[in-house]
């Protein structure tokens, strides 16, 4: 069993732009500002270039930091996304039929997996590790897992960001989603963090676990989304309950999570 603390949340969708409005949101209320997405820490240049799984994944790890209260600058990095970005995939291969002369140095250069954590090390300046992670359906296990060993092992600071896009219609023979959907979670070494927001606990076991359901926030069912079956734990956390669900990391091995909340975390919470 791997054990660490959960220091910071960013979460953004069309629906709810940060951690505030999610809470707001699970409560029965509307918000104004969902969906907005100006990453801040990209510079206005560069940010007019940036695609949108690069301002999501940057937003998310950002507010992620901002909370925890701690420097970017001093975070290790995972970003996990099943299916990369879609729409510039989408775009080069239709340009690449139809005019390849025409193809977008831009769009290549952001069209590779690790683009986020690219942009995210230039702007924060950090020399920190910087993984990408790309599983399919099991990509949300996978990452965690990976950002929580990280942590222990190295004794560092690990920002674990989730994300996927909506998919162009070429790819929805392949994965039929529509909302598209970012998440982060700032893991710290057990007992590192001064007012950590919960505990997590991660546990391989050797079985298979079904895929989870999706979870319905304000009225939207993040249906097919490889990054939704996190929001169940982040709802849990959210609102101070104590969770624990199972989420598949291979066909044949299945990744067990336990959300506890010390004194210190539910004050953290109130």
């Amino acid at each position: 069993m791997t054990e660490v603390d959960i220091a910071g949340v960013g979460i953004w969708s069309e629906q709810f732009g940060n951690w505030d409005e999610f809470r707001e949101v699970l409560a029965g209320a509307e918000v104004e500002s969902a969906g907005a997405l100006k990453p801040e820490l990209i510079p206005a240049r560069e940010r007019r270039r940036a695609p949108a799984a690069v301002k999501m994944a940057v937003e998310v790890m950002d507010q992620a930091c901002r909370m925890a209260g701690i420097d970017a600058t001093d975070v290790a990095t995972v970003l996990g996304s099943g299916m990369g970005d879609m729409q510039i995939t989408d775009y080069i291969c239709r340009t690449l039929a139809e005019a390849p002369r025409m193809v977008s140095p831009t769009k290549i250069h952001n069209s590779v997996h690790n683009a986020a954590t690219g942009y995210w090390s230039i702007a924060t300046g950090s020399h920190f590790p910087a993984n990408a992670i790309s599983a399919y359906s099991n990509t949300v296990a996978a990452s965690l897992l990976e950002g929580a060993v990280q942590a222990v092992e190295e004794d560092l600071p690990v920002l674990v960001a989730l994300e996927e896009l909506a998919a162009p219609q070429p790819f929805k023979s392949v994965i039929e989603v529509d909302e598209p959907l970012a998440m982060a979670l700032l893991l710290i070494p057990k007992g590192q963090a001064a007012a950590p927001l919960a505990g997590l606990s991660l546990a391989v076991r050797p079985e298979a676990a079904s895929n989870p359901a999706a979870l319905h926030v304000a009225g939207t069912e993040f249906h097919n989304n490889f990054a939704a079956p996190l929001l169940p734990l982040l709802a849990a956390l959210a609102q101070g309950e104590a969770s624990t669900s199972a989420l598949p990391l291979s066909g044949g091995a299945t990744l067990e999570l336990a959300l506890e909340f010390t004194a210190a975390a539910q004050t953290a919470q109130a």
